[in-house]
């Protein structure tokens, strides 16, 4: 804490500027402070309780006879709330402040003024968006989809990659749609070597063949906001209205909330097989749902994943997973019995769900109608969980995405004993469905995605634990 441990002692003023990390302070009676700004990676390495004892030492007084004051994010605050009731302040104070704040600390008078550094997105600000394809007839098309909102700005469209970076610079667009195919270089290649230098938004254009699934779930490791099918003059109906709404969403997206593509440590903890773990997700789902896989221990209990996906690409996804897990994981089947240390992804373009006979479980693949508009649907998944989950030891997990798929069904499975997890707001590429979750009651808990494979096994060892009591 030496370096990011702010008091009297050393200076009468500090102004710091916050990004996604919490600041917090404590003043004792005679109105002098000591504050910290804490990282969710702090948290977890036990800073928070460092920064403590070292403000206790520095004030010479206890915890009981001071003031708490935390400004951060609603995770950040939870976070905070749930660690400081052990401790039995005199009082406390949480402002809420998203994303990137300022902060003026004068730690001699217990004084702290907090200011936003960026306003929130405004509702109606107009989003301007560079076309880039080789095909006249898509730009055109995507143009004339694209300005059918009153809020999006067609500024340019370019036919090859070395075009790209001119226009950038001359009109500065808010987000880019991308092609997969392309001459000179492919959509990918071009992301990576735009997305370091001008971190702007990008959306995968994809033809949707069993071919390019390989080269979306590439992109969307490198830094893609997310990936469309290329619209026909048929499907404009469909299609049109969710292009514009991924742009919109796209257009708010910070691309330095996107983790890095690296394999996290896996958890070295022993995962309690008697249970069944249930995910769904969305938009930044693919990579959430390998990072969060790979940091689970190599022995796990019978694990199925809702991904919005398009049908070809479910495939080519659960195969990348498989190749970088120890365990099995696989596009699911009709008929197929669920088993211990095997994940079950759902076959896009389909409904996934499971039926119980006694303690043996198989799965159901469905051309049943959407959900929430989506097929698969994390609902439609698990409302099937709702007839076991009084009697069996359930974990639902909703992740990062567009719109409140699976909100309504974990709320249900918590209700009738699931334990639930939320991905927290900072770590998802679009709050949407956790969001919708939490504000409905839905989640146990609000987790980084960082912090979430732990989360599952410590939520296994509890059932454990009740099962021995």
């Amino acid at each position: 804490m030496k370096d990011n441990f702010f008091s009297g002692s050393s200076q009468s003023e500090y102004y710091l500027k916050v990004s996604f990390e919490c600041f917090v302070c404590v003043e004792d009676s005679q109105g002098r402070s000591c504050g910290t700004v804490l990282s969710n990676l702090d948290f977890k390495k036990g800073s928070f309780e460092d920064f403590l004892s070292r403000a206790e030492r520095e004030l010479n007084t206890l915890k009981n006879m001071m003031v708490i004051k935390a400004v951060g994010s609603a995770s950040f605050l939870r976070d905070i709330k749930d660690r400081i009731q052990n401790f039995k302040f005199r009082d406390e104070k949480l402002v809420q402040r998203d994303d990137k704040f300022e902060v003026v600390f004068y730690p001699n008078e217990g004084k702290l003024r907090v200011t936003k550094e960026e306003e929130k997105v405004v509702e109606n600000k107009i989003v301007n968006v560079l076309v880039v394809d080789d095909s006249k007839t898509i730009r055109n098309l995507l143009t004339k989809v694209l300005s059918k909102s009153d809020r999006i700005n067609v500024v340019a469209t370019a036919e090859k990659p070395s075009e790209v970076e001119e226009l950038i610079k001359e009109f500065k667009p808010d987000v880019i749609t991308l092609d997969i195919h392309m001459p000179e270089m492919n959509g990918v290649e071009l992301l990576k070597i735009i997305q370091p230098k001008y971190k702007i938004p990008a959306i995968m254009i994809t033809s949707v063949s069993i071919e390019e699934g390989p080269l979306v779930l590439d992109a969307l490791e490198s830094g893609a906001f997310d990936y469309i099918q290329k619209p026909k003059i048929e499907e404009l109906s469909i299609v049109g209205p969710l292009m514009i709404e991924k742009v919109l969403e796209a257009s708010k997206f910070k691309t330095n909330r996107r983790s890095s593509s690296s394999i996290v440590s896996r958890s070295s903890s022993l995962f309690n097989q008697d249970c069944t773990v249930v995910i769904g997700s969305s938009t930044g789902g693919t990579t959430a749902l390998k990072d969060i896989l790979c940091g689970l221990p190599s022995e796990i209990p019978p694990t199925l994943v809702v991904q919005h996906i398009p049908a070809v690409f479910s495939k080519a996804f659960a195969e990348r997973l498989n190749g970088l897990c120890p365990f099995t994981v696989s596009e699911a089947k009709d008929g197929e019995v669920v088993e211990k240390n095997h994940v079950y992804i759902a076959p896009g373009g389909q409904q996934m769900k499971v039926k119980t006979k006694g303690n043996r479980k198989t799965i159901q693949i469905t051309d049943d109608a959407p959900v929430n508009r989506f097929k698969p649907s994390v609902d439609y998944m698990f409302q099937s969980f709702e007839s076991v989950a009084p009697k069996e030891n359930i974990i639902a997990v909703i992740l990062t995405g567009m719109g409140k798929d699976g909100a309504k069904g974990i709320k249900k499975l918590k209700d009738l004993g699931a334990l639930t997890i939320a991905q927290s707001e900072e770590s998802c590429v679009v709050f949407g469905m956790p969001k919708e979750a939490i504000a409905l009651g839905g989640a146990t808990e609000v987790v980084h995605k960082e912090n979430i494979a732990e989360k599952l096994v410590e939520f296994s060892q509890s059932f454990k634990r009740n099962q021995a009591s």
